[in-house]
Formats: structure tokens, C-alpha cells, sequence
């Protein structure tokens, strides 16, 4: 079963439920489910991108709400100070006009930590956005507001043998190919939202089949290689971002 298949039986909960576990994922998995979900249902996904929050979607709430959330748990204060260490001036004194309350507890934070990697960084505001939904979630505060996609997005749609082009919302082309016996076939094109090519190439009985090109939404080339019922296979060709290449051998969708 797809990934999103197994999403969509939740309906409006387990949207709910994959936006947060989207937010608290790490962002090479998590451009990795984001390629996989646009490809199923790229306006399923557009709803699901609309809807992250990060830390700087944290330190906008309001400050009353900040602060619920910073003395909810003794050690969140201190996540708190690891995000903003070595912060230029500017921006701590415009934290400290935010949480003029809290700014002792959480200068003493600060001033016990020495260094702070980027992995502690991170994982520090994930966690400060996860307690974030979770008050949101026990109605403890308002906590970001969800925009909820209407009904028809929330279940799978069924599309008509043929030629079918699927569309964002904003106008823009999210995909095109082809439908036999009610599953994708043939060649089809994938895009971003600004309208730049996500991936191409065909399917069979509604699997990735054959050979795929993947490209950033620069236009560059991501990646290129063989799928095998919907798994990559074989040799694949790998681009970073700044153009620097790898040769991946594929076993049933896992690297070798």
C-alpha cells in the first residue's frame, strides 16, 4: 500500500498526525517522504506543506503563549537557550522584549553552556514545536493555526482512464500522465508548485517502472536511475546540491 494510502484512512486525524510527524523529522528524510507523498498526491502534499511549523513559526506566537509553553517542562528552557546560543545581540534583546518574565532563568541558561552543535540545535526545536502541538492538541493554549484542506483532498481521488493533469491550487500543473484500469501508466511529468519539473517517467499498473530523472527545483539534475515495482534498482546517479555526483547501487529500494 502506498505511503499516503495508509495516511488517508485516518481521514482528517492522521493529517493531523502526519504534519506533526513531518515537523519533527530531519530534512533529508524528510525531503525524502516529502519526493514520495508529491509523487502519490502532490495537492495532498501542498496542504501538508502549507501546514509546518518550524521554531521561527514558535517565537511569533504570541509571548503569552511562548512562555505556557517554555515553563511547561523544566528542561525546555534550557532547549530554548541551546537554539539561540551565539545569537548576535540584536536578536537576543528581541527575544528579551518577548519573554521580559523569563529573560533571568534563561540568561543563567545561557550562561552554562559552552558549545552547541547544530544536531543539538535542531533537535532542540523540534522538540520545542512537538510540546507545542501537544498543548495545542490538550487545547492548553491556541497554538498554530491549522489550514484544513477541504473533504476531497483528505481521501483518495479517483481519477478516469486517459490523460489526466492534476493542478495545484495556485493554477500550476502538478502532474500529467496517463490512467489505465484506474492506475497510472505510461509516461508521466511531476512538478514543483512554481511550476520547475519535479521528476518524470513511467509507470506500470500504477509502480514506478523503468528509468526516472529527478531534478532540485533550480532545474538541476537530483538524481537519475531504474525502478522496479515502484523500488529503485540498480546503479543510480546522485547530485548534490552543488553539483557534486555519486554512483548508488540500488537492492529492492535499499543502497548496497
Amino acid at each position: 500500500m502506498a505511503m499516503l494510502d495508509r495516511i488517508k484512512k485516518g481521514q482528517l486525524e492522521g493529517f493531523k498526525e502526519f504534519v506533526q510527524s513531518m515537523e519533527i523529522t530531519g530534512p533529508q528524510t524528510r525531503q525524502q517522504i516529502f519526493t514520495s507523498g508529491v509523487l502519490e498526491d502532490p495537492i495532498y502534499m501542498d496542504w501538508v506543506m502549507k501546514n509546518l511549523k518550524t521554531f521561527d513559526d514558535f517565537v511569533s506566537l504570541p509571548s503569552e503563549e511562548i512562555e505556557k509553553v517554555l515553563l511547561s517542562q523544566d528542561q525546555i528552557i534550557s532547549m530554548f537557550a541551546k537554539i539561540v546560543h551565539g545569537y548576535p545581540e540584536d536578536k537576543l534583546l528581541a527575544i528579551e522584549n518577548v519573554l521580559p518574565r523569563l529573560m533571568s532563568r534563561f540568561k543563567d541558561e545561557l550562561s552554562y553552556l559552552k558549545e552547541v552543535t547544530p544536531a543539538e540545535k535542531d533537535s532542540a526545536k523540534f522538540y520545542l514545536v512537538k510540546t507545542t502541538r501537544k498543548l495545542q492538541n490538550e487545547e492548553k493554549i491556541h497554538g498554530f493555526l491549522w489550514k484544513l484542506p477541504p473533504p476531497d483532498v483528505l481521501f483518495n481521488r479517483q481519477f478516469r482512464d486517459g490523460h489526466n493533469t492534476i493542478i495545484f491550487e495556485n493554477g500550476v500543473t502538478a502532474a500529467e500522465g496517463t490512467y489505465l484500469k484506474g492506475k497510472r501508466f505510461g509516461p508521466w511529468v511531476h512538478n514543483y508548485d512554481t511550476g520547475k519539473m519535479l521528476a518524470e517517467g513511467d509507470y506500470s499498473d500504477g509502480l514506478k517502472s523503468g528509468f526516472w530523472t529527478f531534478y532540485y527545483g533550480s532545474g538541476a539534475i537530483k538524481a537519475k536511475g531504474k525502478y522496479k515495482s515502484d523500488l529503485k534498482h540498480g546503479r543510480w546517479e546522485e547530485w548534490d546540491r552543488s553539483g557534486g555526483r555519486l554512483e548508488v547501487d540500488y537492492s529492492e529500494g535499499v543502497k548496497v
